[in-house]
């Protein structure tokens, strides 16, 4: 079992896109009724806040799911084998598919990536990745948030 730090655990969050969008929309979403109170803008403020709490709260969970496969998970290599584009932009950015090939008791698994920011990433490009040994679907690839394990 390996012991996953508070500044490991901050580098994952800190390294989620959309990075810090969803905390200047929590920001917003309590500036906003501050400022325009008690005109009908205030409710804005409100909806702000709804998405800054929705996007904090997905990162949560990925930093809740990294945490949970490094401490249990088991290390192995993996390789990308194709990337695609998407039909989707994020800032003016092609996503883009990453599917990951690795090996876990005995058999051959794939995992899927989507990012616009990973463009390090190339077809034969080997990474470690940790895996549930129960569940080898449930994966997390520590380079991708700029973790070195």
């Amino acid at each position: 079992m390996r012991q996953i730090t508070n500044s490991q655990k901050l580098t994952i969050y800190l390294n989620t896109a959309p990075f810090l969008l969803g905390e200047g929309f929590c920001i917003g979403g309590v500036l906003i009724p501050v400022i325009a109170f008690p005109s009908i803008e205030a409710f804005l403020g409100l909806v702000f806040l709804a998405i800054g709490v929705f996007i904090v709260y997905r990162k949560y969970q990925t930093v809740k799911r990294g945490t949970f496969v490094l401490t249990y998970g088991v290390k192995s290599e993996a390789v990308v084998t194709d990337i695609t584009n998407t039909n989707w932009k994020h800032n003016k950015r092609r996503v883009k598919e990453y599917n990951f090939q690795f090996e876990a008791n005995g058999r051959k698994f794939n995992h899927e990536y989507r990012s616009a920011f990973q463009r390090h990433l190339r077809a034969g490009s080997k990474m470690y990745i940790f895996y549930i040994q129960e569940n080898p679907k449930l994966v997390f690839i520590p380079k991708l948030y700029n973790l070195n394990l």
